[in-house]
């Protein structure tokens, strides 16, 4: 599988990518990104949606 870029939200912080199964149970689909850090950002590829806006008032990382 080709190595992608992670996206980033609004956070600055990177998101995971989101799978699902591949038709026939053989591997599995890229289908969107999920931000980790607790604000709430998920985006899916197709038409790029953007099914959860990112909350930065959420977003659990920590300045130091």
């Amino acid at each position: 599988m080709a190595r992608v870029k992670a996206q980033t939200c609004d956070c600055q912080c990177k998101m995971k990518r989101l799978y699902t199964r591949a038709e026939g149970g053989k591997g599995w689909d890229q289908i969107g990104w999920m931000c980790a850090c607790g604000c709430g950002c998920i985006t899916m590829d197709q038409g790029d949606w953007n099914l959860m806006p990112c909350e930065n008032d959420t977003c659990s990382t920590v300045d130091e």
